[in-house]
């Protein structure tokens, strides 16, 4: 999968198809050295406190910003083979399916920013 090169290439943790052109519901989450494919990822609970932290992203290289994110999360989505799953996420990875799925719908980490404020 070219997205796939694309992640690895750059050293990032996520990637969504819009960020290579692609105009499709298609995210991917690469940590602990287990690849994560979410097609139409949708998110179904957000829980836990809101922690500060700095996100990078690869549409803004060498920019980090600090953003509001929820603990954990719960999304639903299909897997590469077209089969429902459901994610359960906490810490980095539940930061990075939420900074991914917000690509799917126009926001950038840096829109976040400016809301905090």
């Amino acid at each position: 999968m070219e997205m796939t090169k694309v992640l690895r290439a750059s050293q990032g943790v996520g990637l969504a198809a819009p960020q290579v052109g692609e105009n499709i519901q298609l995210c991917l989450i690469e940590i602990e050295n287990e690849l994560f494919v979410l097609f139409n990822p949708v998110i179904k609970n957000l829980s836990g406190k809101k922690l500060l932290a700095e996100e990078g992203c690869l549409s803004f290289p060498g920019k980090y910003l600090p953003v509001e994110r929820y603990e954990k999360i719960k999304v639903r989505s299909l897997d590469s083979a077209g089969k429902k799953q459901v994610i359960r996420a906490r810490g980095l990875f539940a930061r990075a399916l939420q900074h991914e799925i917000d690509h799917l719908s126009g926001e950038l980490f840096i829109d976040k920013v400016a809301e905090q404020k």
